[in-house]
């Protein structure tokens, strides 16, 4: 049995036309029909009914079966070609967002060893779409930041830090005198949100909905922590981040929130579970969880 055939087969139960599918992959079409029939043959069972003219009755429930395997093989195929490609290139990949990225890159540079620090490529991109990237295979490691604990199939993960989200205002904000405070006395603020794939938006909309608390939106989907930032430093508005993302940032202030929300800024290291590190990646991973994120 060969992929080819597969890839055959998996487009035939998707179009249910044989004249298609060998126009989309650019064959004649007795090459479709050869393969169907030594798929049939590989697995003693009919997988196409010639006889149906319905397109409904066209894949039987073996042919379905085939199918559905059919696409995980397949995928699992790609990610071993993947990881083995990398593997020549003796790269090392890692994908941290922006926001993790600014709390432990200084620790990076100081744990890893020279040799490893050319070697590793660090992908920046939000938690979401790494985690995304993770699972299909086109990343091995990343760090992910999520709001609960990441419990996630075929993904193992090695929770290195909760950290509470905490305001951050301009120093020259009137709640700058504050050193504690709700998030019920914040009704009157105007914040500034990050875009949607940041973890952030969600944990303003719990605060707001555990607290009943609505502040008006000064800006919207800021799509860069910098911007944000930056637009607090300027006291355009206030924000909610963790305290180790502004830390010896010029300008602005830390003001922790006492209200007991039940929502965290988690820092996990992901491994997809099928992947065989080699022993230079299982030392960058040993390194990681020996962060401090305090």
């Amino acid at each position: 049995m060969n992929s080819r055939d597969l890839k055959y087969f998996i487009e035939l139960v998707e179009l249910r036309n044989y004249t298609q599918v060998a126009k989309a992959f650019k064959v004649s079409q007795p090459t479709i029909t050869q393969a169907v029939q030594r798929l049939e043959k590989e697995f003693q069972t009919k997988l196409v009914n010639s006889e149906r003219n319905h397109r409904d009755d066209m894949i039987t429930r073996s042919g379905i079966l085939l199918y559905e395997n059919a696409k995980v093989m397949l995928g699992q195929l790609s990610t071993t070609h993947q990881e083995i490609e990398r593997s020549k290139h003796r790269q090392i990949q890692i994908g941290i967002p922006p926001i993790i990225g600014k709390m432990v890159i200084s620790q990076v540079v100081e744990k890893l060893q020279p040799q490893l620090l050319k070697r590793l490529k660090i992908i920046s991109m939000g938690s979401h779409e790494l985690l995304t990237e993770v699972t299909k295979g086109h990343l091995d490691l990343a760090l992910i930041a999520s709001t609960e604990p990441l419990h996630i199939s075929q993904i193992t993960a090695y929770p290195l830090a909760a950290l509470p989200f905490k305001l951050i205002v301009s120093e020259h904000h009137p709640l700058a005198q504050y050193d504690r405070l709700t998030f019920a006395q914040l009704g009157q603020e105007r914040f500034i949100n990050f875009d949607q794939q940041y973890i952030h938006q969600l944990a303003f909309q719990t605060y707001c909905d555990y607290t009943g608390v609505k502040p008006s939106i000064a800006v919207y989907r800021i799509p860069d922590i910098s911007w944000v930032k930056e637009l607090v430093r300027q006291n355009y508005g206030i924000s909610l981040m963790v305290e180790q993302a502004v830390r010896n940032e010029p300008g602005i202030k830390v003001i922790e929130l006492t209200d007991e929300v039940p929502i965290k800024f988690y820092i996990s290291l992901v491994i997809r579970q099928s992947y065989v590190m080699s022993p230079e990646e299982q030392n960058i991973v040993e390194d990681f969880k020996a962060i401090d994120f305090s």
